[in-house]
């Protein structure tokens, strides 16, 4: 089978799923394209380690200019490079990443001498979006073949904004049953190391700094704690809010208890040197970071949104706070100061991630889903 997989960027947890399904679909004998935008904007950008590892693996990839930003002018130029592409490479199916890509897609594959099924993975609604942005989305979405949401909250969204329920199946993301990543001394290792061997407990948080991810709650939380509590902060990730938080954590001369260390290479790597992993989040599409945590039995702490109960259930498979409460969150890390975890709570973590959230049992249902497809289009 030729698969063609168009996204915005490589980058982060959605990348890193296309990456890995890119991979898989190579292995068992596919020839798989990818399609990513060239030119930066602020916020957005390839993960080089992604893009190195694809073609390391002799996946072509292909940047064009543009599949991310909603121009026009620049979307039709993409959509002829993506029409040589389905044409030189006789392209089965084409699989997109994001409402602009499908729509690339859409308009390229016209005029084929065969039906092309374009399918689309929504890997989180985004909270910028305009009005008009999102009503292009659901037009755009309603004319794919199929959707695929990555948890079950994404799909009651969509359905909620107008997306024909029919069109969407479920598939959670997935990751590999064992971390492969070995690490070596560099600064977030040796001050982990340095704070656990004066009684500090370590909290890691992992993503990209900015509104959606609320970081500022952490903040907020901690200014409100008793400043002898032995509490460290790691928050790794790029971002545009890094020096207004800095300036907070001054502001609440919280120095010593917070520290950013911008973006990492595989920053999983540190999971399983926390004592817990805590993400403040407003909004998430499934995240690839809590499975990550269940995987390496560190516990979770999270918001209470719907990405997160889907897969977390308080005090069985982690412990959830009030999303956007300062005062939530800053009374469950007082609980953590007097109370030893329960162990069972780990356990149960990783009993769901392998019966649930393996990229073996992911695979299986894509590799399901586009038989299906291209059965009911042939």
């Amino acid at each position: 089978m030729n698969i063609l997989h168009i996204t915005t960027y490589l980058q982060g947890g959605a990348g890193k799923i296309i990456k890995d399904i890119s991979f898989f679909q190579n292995k068992a004998g596919n020839n798989i394209f990818v399609v990513t935008t060239d030119a930066e904007e602020a916020g957005y950008c390839n993960y080089k380690e992604y893009i190195d590892f694809l073609m390391k693996t002799n996946i072509k990839v292909t940047k064009v200019d543009s599949t991310f930003k909603r121009d026009i002018y620049l979307n039709l130029k993409a959509v002829d490079d993506v029409r040589n592409i389905i044409i030189n490479e006789d392209i089965d199916i084409i699989h997109a990443h994001a409402a602009v890509p499908a729509m690339i897609g859409i308009i390229a594959r016209a005029g084929m001498g065969k039906y092309i099924p374009v399918i689309q993975t929504m890997h989180g609604w985004g909270t910028n979006k305009r009005l008009v942005q999102e009503n292009m989305d659901v037009t755009i979405m309603n004319g794919l073949d199929k959707i695929v949401s990555v948890s079950k909250s994404d799909k009651q969204l969509m359905v909620s904004k107008g997306i024909s329920c029919n069109k969407i199946t479920t598939i959670y993301n997935g990751i590999e049953d064992n971390s492969k990543n070995e690490y070596f001394d560099d600064e977030i290792i040796n001050d982990i190391n340095l704070y656990k061997s004066n009684g500090y407990i370590v909290f890691g948080s992992i993503g990209s700094i900015c509104k959606r991810k609320n970081q500022e709650l952490l903040i907020d939380a901690l200014s409100s704690l008793p400043s002898d509590i032995k509490y460290f902060f790691v928050l790794i990730g790029e971002g545009e809010d890094i020096i207004s938080l800095q300036n907070k954590v001054k502001k609440y001369k919280l120095d010593g208890k917070v520290k950013f260390y911008n973006y990492r290479k595989d920053a999983n790597k540190y999971i399983k040197l926390f004592d817990y992993l805590l993400f403040t989040s407003i909004s998430e599409g499934f995240s690839i970071t809590v499975l990550e945590g269940f995987r390496e039995r560190v516990p979770i702490i999270a918001s209470d949104i719907n990405a997160f109960t889907e897969c977390i259930e308080n005090n069985k498979t982690g412990y959830l706070f009030e999303s956007e409460s300062a005062t939530s969150l800053s009374e469950l890390l007082l609980k953590i100061k007097d109370k030893n975890w329960n162990t069972s709570v780990i356990e149960n973590a990783y009993k769901k991630f392998k019966n649930e959230f393996t990229l073996m049992e992911m695979m299986k249902k894509y590799d399901e889903l586009y038989i299906n497809i291209l059965e009911l289009k042939g």
